[in-house]
Protein backbone atom coordinates (compact mmCIF):
# COMPACT_ATOMS: atom_id res chain seq x y z
CA UNK A 1 0.00 0.00 0.00
CA UNK A 2 1.41 3.56 -0.98
CA UNK A 3 2.15 6.36 1.60
CA UNK A 4 2.31 9.61 0.03
CA UNK A 5 4.08 13.02 0.83
CA UNK A 6 2.11 16.06 -0.53
CA UNK A 7 3.81 19.17 -1.35
CA UNK A 8 1.25 21.71 -2.04
CA UNK A 9 4.48 24.98 -3.24
CA UNK A 10 1.64 27.49 -3.59
CA UNK A 11 2.28 31.20 -2.32
CA UNK A 12 -0.72 30.99 0.37
CA UNK A 13 -3.04 28.98 2.15
CA UNK A 14 -5.54 29.49 -0.60
CA UNK A 15 -3.63 29.25 -3.62
CA UNK A 16 -5.22 27.01 -6.42
CA UNK A 17 -2.32 24.36 -5.63
CA UNK A 18 -2.63 24.69 -2.24
CA UNK A 19 -6.27 24.18 -2.26
CA UNK A 20 -5.59 20.53 -4.88
CA UNK A 21 -3.39 19.60 -2.49
CA UNK A 22 -5.94 19.57 0.51
CA UNK A 23 -8.24 18.59 -1.98
CA UNK A 24 -6.11 15.49 -2.98
CA UNK A 25 -5.33 14.78 0.70
CA UNK A 26 -8.60 14.68 1.85
CA UNK A 27 -9.74 12.36 -1.14
CA UNK A 28 -6.77 9.97 -0.09
CA UNK A 29 -8.10 9.84 3.64
CA UNK A 30 -11.70 9.04 2.29
CA UNK A 31 -10.07 6.28 0.62
CA UNK A 32 -7.73 5.01 3.53
CA UNK A 33 -4.42 5.94 1.87
CA UNK A 34 -1.81 7.37 4.37
CA UNK A 35 -1.07 10.66 3.18
CA UNK A 36 1.08 13.59 5.00
CA UNK A 37 -0.04 16.81 3.45
CA UNK A 38 2.85 20.01 3.69
CA UNK A 39 1.31 23.24 2.27
CA UNK A 40 3.38 25.73 3.74
CA UNK A 41 6.83 25.91 1.76
CA UNK A 42 7.30 29.41 2.04
CA UNK A 43 7.75 30.43 5.65
CA UNK A 44 9.32 29.64 8.42
CA UNK A 45 11.55 27.59 6.14
CA UNK A 46 14.60 29.85 5.17
CA UNK A 47 16.93 29.89 2.27
CA UNK A 48 19.35 27.29 2.78
CA UNK A 49 22.77 28.75 2.89
CA UNK A 50 26.53 26.65 2.95
CA UNK A 51 26.64 26.66 6.75
CA UNK A 52 23.57 26.54 7.70
CA UNK A 53 23.78 24.69 11.14
CA UNK A 54 19.37 24.66 12.31
CA UNK A 55 17.43 22.80 10.78
CA UNK A 56 13.74 24.19 10.55
CA UNK A 57 11.36 22.85 12.38
CA UNK A 58 9.36 22.21 9.45
CA UNK A 59 11.53 20.41 7.52
CA UNK A 60 12.13 17.82 10.27
CA UNK A 61 8.44 17.47 9.81
CA UNK A 62 8.48 16.59 6.16
CA UNK A 63 11.68 14.87 6.29
CA UNK A 64 10.09 12.32 9.43
CA UNK A 65 6.88 11.92 7.01
CA UNK A 66 8.81 11.08 3.72
CA UNK A 67 11.16 8.76 5.47
CA UNK A 68 8.03 6.25 5.22
CA UNK A 69 6.52 7.09 2.04
CA UNK A 70 7.24 5.89 -1.19
CA UNK A 71 5.47 8.53 -3.21
CA UNK A 72 5.10 12.29 -3.76
CA UNK A 73 2.62 14.37 -4.81
CA UNK A 74 3.80 17.87 -5.76
CA UNK A 75 1.43 21.04 -6.30
CA UNK A 76 3.36 23.94 -7.96
CA UNK A 77 2.05 26.93 -10.02
CA UNK A 78 4.54 27.80 -12.92
CA UNK A 79 5.69 31.67 -12.91
CA UNK A 80 7.71 33.00 -15.64
CA UNK A 81 8.12 29.51 -16.85
CA UNK A 82 9.90 27.76 -13.45
CA UNK A 83 8.61 26.67 -10.68
CA UNK A 84 8.83 28.79 -7.42
CA UNK A 85 12.38 29.46 -5.32
CA UNK A 86 10.92 28.03 -2.16
CA UNK A 87 9.81 24.31 -3.47
CA UNK A 88 13.24 24.08 -4.64
CA UNK A 89 14.41 25.37 -1.28
CA UNK A 90 12.61 22.62 0.44
CA UNK A 91 13.69 19.80 -1.52
CA UNK A 92 17.16 21.13 -0.75
CA UNK A 93 17.18 21.35 2.89
CA UNK A 94 15.74 17.54 2.44
CA UNK A 95 17.97 16.10 0.59
CA UNK A 96 20.92 17.14 3.31
CA UNK A 97 22.35 14.11 4.90
CA UNK A 98 21.01 13.20 7.97
CA UNK A 99 20.94 10.48 10.99
CA UNK A 100 22.51 8.26 8.67
CA UNK A 101 20.54 9.21 5.58
CA UNK A 102 23.11 9.97 2.79
CA UNK A 103 22.70 13.20 0.51
CA UNK A 104 19.66 12.43 -1.56
CA UNK A 105 18.90 9.06 0.07
CA UNK A 106 15.22 10.56 1.05
CA UNK A 107 14.91 10.98 -2.80
CA UNK A 108 15.71 7.37 -4.12
CA UNK A 109 13.43 5.20 -5.84
CA UNK A 110 10.39 7.11 -4.81
CA UNK A 111 8.05 7.98 -7.31
CA UNK A 112 6.75 11.42 -7.77
CA UNK A 113 4.46 13.60 -9.57
CA UNK A 114 3.60 17.18 -10.69
CA UNK A 115 0.59 18.73 -10.31
CA UNK A 116 0.39 22.56 -11.82
CA UNK A 117 -2.82 24.97 -11.82
CA UNK A 118 -2.19 28.13 -13.71
CA UNK A 119 -4.24 30.99 -13.90
CA UNK A 120 -3.64 31.31 -17.84
CA UNK A 121 -3.28 28.61 -20.30
CA UNK A 122 -0.13 27.30 -19.08
CA UNK A 123 1.79 27.72 -22.27
CA UNK A 124 5.45 27.50 -21.01
CA UNK A 125 4.33 24.77 -18.38
CA UNK A 126 5.37 21.83 -20.44
CA UNK A 127 9.03 23.44 -20.74
CA UNK A 128 8.61 24.47 -17.14
CA UNK A 129 8.03 20.72 -16.20
CA UNK A 130 10.48 19.23 -17.94
CA UNK A 131 13.20 21.66 -16.08
CA UNK A 132 11.73 20.77 -12.89
CA UNK A 133 11.77 16.74 -13.77
CA UNK A 134 15.59 17.40 -14.71
CA UNK A 135 16.16 18.60 -11.78
CA UNK A 136 13.83 15.65 -9.52
CA UNK A 137 16.00 12.75 -11.22
CA UNK A 138 19.20 14.28 -10.06
CA UNK A 139 17.23 13.89 -6.52
CA UNK A 140 17.13 10.08 -7.27
CA UNK A 141 13.20 10.49 -7.43
CA UNK A 142 11.40 8.66 -10.67
CA UNK A 143 9.35 10.86 -12.01
CA UNK A 144 5.85 10.70 -13.87
CA UNK A 145 6.63 12.05 -16.84
CA UNK A 146 2.43 12.74 -17.36
CA UNK A 147 2.27 15.61 -15.36
CA UNK A 148 -1.27 17.47 -14.64
CA UNK A 149 -1.74 20.75 -16.18
CA UNK A 150 -4.65 22.69 -14.55
CA UNK A 151 -5.48 25.78 -16.66
CA UNK A 152 -8.27 28.58 -17.03
CA UNK A 153 -10.02 25.70 -19.58
CA UNK A 154 -10.49 23.99 -16.34
CA UNK A 155 -12.18 26.67 -13.94
CA UNK A 156 -16.02 27.49 -13.59
CA UNK A 157 -15.59 31.72 -14.03
CA UNK A 158 -11.99 31.57 -13.75
CA UNK A 159 -12.18 29.95 -10.24
CA UNK A 160 -11.23 26.46 -8.86
CA UNK A 161 -14.44 25.60 -7.39
CA UNK A 162 -14.02 21.72 -7.21
CA UNK A 163 -17.55 21.23 -4.98
CA UNK A 164 -19.76 21.91 -8.31
CA UNK A 165 -16.84 21.08 -11.25
CA UNK A 166 -17.46 17.36 -11.48
CA UNK A 167 -15.34 17.32 -14.90
CA UNK A 168 -12.14 18.69 -12.75
CA UNK A 169 -12.90 16.68 -9.90
CA UNK A 170 -12.65 13.21 -11.99
CA UNK A 171 -9.90 14.57 -14.27
CA UNK A 172 -8.05 14.99 -10.85
CA UNK A 173 -9.05 11.56 -9.50
CA UNK A 174 -7.86 9.77 -12.40
CA UNK A 175 -4.21 11.14 -12.79
CA UNK A 176 -4.05 10.39 -8.92
CA UNK A 177 -5.63 6.90 -9.15
CA UNK A 178 -3.41 6.41 -12.32
CA UNK A 179 -0.11 7.27 -9.79
CA UNK A 180 -1.09 5.30 -7.44
CA UNK A 181 -0.99 2.15 -9.44
CA UNK A 182 2.94 2.62 -10.41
Amino acid sequence: MSKILILGSGTSNDSKNNLLANFTHKYLVENKIVSYLFTNLYSDIPFLLERESQVPKNIIEIRDSLKSCNKVLIFSPVFNGGYLAHLKNTLDWLSLSFEGFEYNQLFKNKYVKVVSAVNGSGGNAQKAFDILKLQLENYGFNVDSNFLLINKNDYLNNELILESNQELVSKIQNHINLFLTR
